[in-house]
């Protein structure tokens, strides 16, 4: 799968290329929801790469007594979310940042990073991104995580070729042509994207989303 979630028209684009991502949102806040370290009202939760907004709308309706900060490096989406988001948009706090720039520690009681990491080289720009997020986080707190992964799961090589085929057709082009993106994607597997979360200090993951090569995960930050 390729998709940038820099596009301009990156929601429709989504939504075509992901089954499910229409509920993404709602599913990643509905599982925070329930964090008995998240029910005193207040309770400070960050979005990273908030994009257009979709998990800060999602959160406003479920837990419109948490204190939202929303980060994303890119102004043009944080003027898209502000504007989604109408009136609401005043009661968020909104972050024109890398999250590895913002200040502080142990500061938030929950993070979201949805379609973020994979944009990230594996150079040392994921484990800084994981690190920052471990630093901001209390200990204990929640992190849903989902991202593209790389690989087919051990397929054969020609039911590999037939699933890259199908899935090109599920996301829409006539023409068996991948969506192309504006940015090459740095996918990983599960067992680097596992280690490189145990060395940021997050305990291991705990699959709660799939669909094709997206997965969903929560992990949480170590004590």
């Amino acid at each position: 799968m390729e998709l940038s979630s820099r596009q301009a028209d990156f929601d429709a684009l989504a939504r075509q290329q992901i089954p499910g991502y229409s509920s993404l949102a709602r599913l990643s806040v509905s599982l925070l929801a329930g964090y008995p370290s998240l029910q005193p009202s207040g309770s400070q939760v960050l979005v990273v790469g908030c994009g257009t907004g979709a998990e800060l709308r999602e959160a406003q309706g479920l837990r419109p007594d948490w204190a939202l900060t929303g980060v994303d490096p890119a102004a043009s989406l944080l003027d898209e979310a502000r504007r989604r988001l109408g009136t609401a948009a005043k009661q968020v706090r909104w972050v024109d940042s890398r999250v590895e720039d913002l200040p502080g520690e142990a500061s938030y009681g929950a993070a979201i990073a949805v379609l973020v990491l994979q944009e990230l080289p594996d150079d040392g720009a994921k484990l800084a991104f994981l690190s920052a997020l471990a630093r901001l986080l209390q200990p204990g707190a929640p992190l849903v995580l989902v991202d593209v992964l790389a690989g087919f799961g051990g397929m054969a090589s020609g039911t590999t070729q037939q699933f890259q085929a199908a899935l090109k057709r599920f996301q829409g082009d006539a023409n068996a042509q991948a969506v192309t993106p504006e940015a090459p994607l740095h996918l990983i597997g599960e067992a680097r994207r596992s280690a490189l979360l145990a060395a940021a200090g997050f305990s291991d993951p705990l699959r709660f989303y799939q669909a094709l090569q997206v997965e969903g995960v929560v992990v949480q930050k170590r004590p």
